[in-house]
């Protein structure tokens, strides 16, 4: 239903642009600061990894002061972890990196100060993500209490599959000039990248964007 309903936002958007005010349609790409956070992580050390991201804008003004925007993204998210362990008889280091991408979708009002070749804008909306590719990998460095090495470096993999669908909220900043775009964009994620159980982390994504693209008026 979730789908449909970001489906069927697209092509309104796109319809209301016969009506009246600016369409402008572009590109662009940008890296992504992301990690993954919730409750019950409080043992994990992150390490919040760089992401690419890009795709194409589709953007309708409104006038001089209000713009309604929507994406076509592919957009990298995940994040790595470290875990320390250790008890009477081990003790060890475990690496874990969640690597995810996903297509998304969002739709953002758009708040200008200018006019519409030139502005700055504040935006807020929501963001609907696609899973399309994931992988959950890891290493491990383990020695007993005498200081014996029982795993160095080992290499391993985590059978757990995250959610397919992730709705987020965003916030943002972003400055036009003549058809060129810089953007600095909030994102967190409101459905649990997996499906825990009880007691285990409910484990969310969140981003900070930062992307430069070009726009032009399609009429």
């Amino acid at each position: 239903m979730k789908r449909i309903f970001s489906i069927l936002i697209i092509f309104i958007f796109i319809g209301t642009s016969s009506v009246m005010g600016q369409l402008s349609v572009g590109g662009k790409i940008g890296g992504a600061s992301t990690n993954l956070t919730g409750v019950g992580m409080e043992d994990f050390i992150p390490d919040p990894k760089v992401k690419f991201l890009g795709g194409a804008i589709i953007n309708y003004s409104f006038g001089d002061h209000v713009a309604l925007q929507t994406e076509l993204l592919y957009s990298g998210k995940g994040s790595a972890f470290q875990y320390y362990y250790e008890d009477k008889v081990r003790r060890g280091l475990l690496k874990m990196e969640q690597k995810l991408g996903y297509f998304s979708i969002p739709f953002m009002l758009q708040l200008k100060m200018g006019d519409r070749s030139n502005y700055f804008h504040f935006d807020g909306g929501i963001v609907s993500n696609y899973l399309i590719h994931e992988s959950f990998t890891g290493t491990i460095d383990l020695e007993n209490d005498k200081g014996e090495v029982i795993y160095e470096n080992e290499v391993f993999e985590i059978d757990q599959s995250p959610a397919n669908f992730d709705l987020s909220w965003a916030l943002g900043i972003g400055l036009v000039a003549n058809g060129l775009n810089f953007d600095f964009r909030y994102e967190a994620g409101t459905n649990k990248v997996f499906q825990s159980d009880d007691g285990a982390p409910s484990i969310l994504n969140k981003s900070f964007q930062v992307s430069v693209g070009y726009t032009i008026r399609a009429f």
